[in-house]
C-alpha cells in the first residue's frame, strides 16, 4: 500500500510539474509575442525619427539658403542704392 501511496504521489507531482511547465511555455510564447510587437513598435518609431531629422535637415538647407539669397539681395539693393546716389550726385 505504501508503495502504491508513493506512486499516487510522483505521479500527482509529475501531473503538477507537467502543469507547471506548460504555463511556463505559454508565458514564454506570450512574451515572445510583446517582444515582437516592441520590436515593430520600435521600428516604426526609428523609421519616423529618421524622416522627422531628414525633414528638419531639409529646412535647415532651405532656412540657410533663403538667409544666403536675402544677403545676396540685401548687398544688391545697397548696391544699386549707392549707384543711383552717385548718379544723382549724393554723397
Amino acid at each position: 500500500m505504501a508503495v502504491e501511496s508513493k506512486v499516487e504521489q510522483m505521479k500527482t507531482e509529475f501531473s503538477e510539474s507537467m502543469e507547471f511547465i506548460a504555463a511556463l511555455c505559454s508565458a514564454n510564447v506570450a512574451m515572445g509575442d510583446v517582444l515582437t510587437s516592441f520590436d515593430h513598435e520600435l521600428e516604426q518609431i526609428s523609421a519616423q525619427n529618421f524622416s522627422l531629422r531628414r525633414t528638419i535637415q531639409e529646412s535647415y538647407a532651405r532656412e540657410r539658403t533663403r538667409d544666403r539669397t536675402i544677403e545676396t539681395l540685401t548687398t544688391k539693393i545697397t548696391e544699386l542704392q549707392r549707384s543711383m546716389d552717385e548718379v544723382s550726385g549724393k554723397p
